[in-house]
């Protein structure tokens, strides 16, 4: 290929690559994102249950804590990638019962790896 090719080349690869949609929307939030202080939240440490149990269960999407600018959010992924997050209204501490579900959930789903 002589120069005037390649150069060719790279800018319709460049123009397909600007035109072309992307599949998935960038993820906002992100577990990475989180402190240790979302386990005081009781939307967070109930939406960490469901998806223990969600995992357990076998579904494709479970429902994840993640966390973006220093708010809790409950997220769920879909086929595409795409991130469906539910923001959790601060709240007093979690009950026992609530903090031991979450301990059971977690040991059964580690159990069933």
């Amino acid at each position: 290929m002589n120069h005037f090719s390649v150069k060719t080349l790279l800018l319709v690869a460049a123009l397909a690559a600007m035109i072309l949609p992307a599949n998935a929307k960038p993820k906002i939030a992100s577990g990475s994102n989180c402190n240790s202080n979302w386990v005081n939240n009781a939307g967070a440490m109930a939406c960490f249950i469901q998806g223990e149990e969600e995992t357990r269960a076998g579904a494709k999407h479970p429902h994840y804590v993640a966390c973006a600018g220093g708010d809790i959010f409950c997220c769920k992924d879909d086929d595409n990638g795409n991130q469906d997050c539910v923001a959790q209204a601060k709240s007093k501490l979690p009950s026992r019962a609530v903090l031991l579900n979450a301990v059971r959930a977690a040991q059964r789903a580690r159990l069933k790896q």
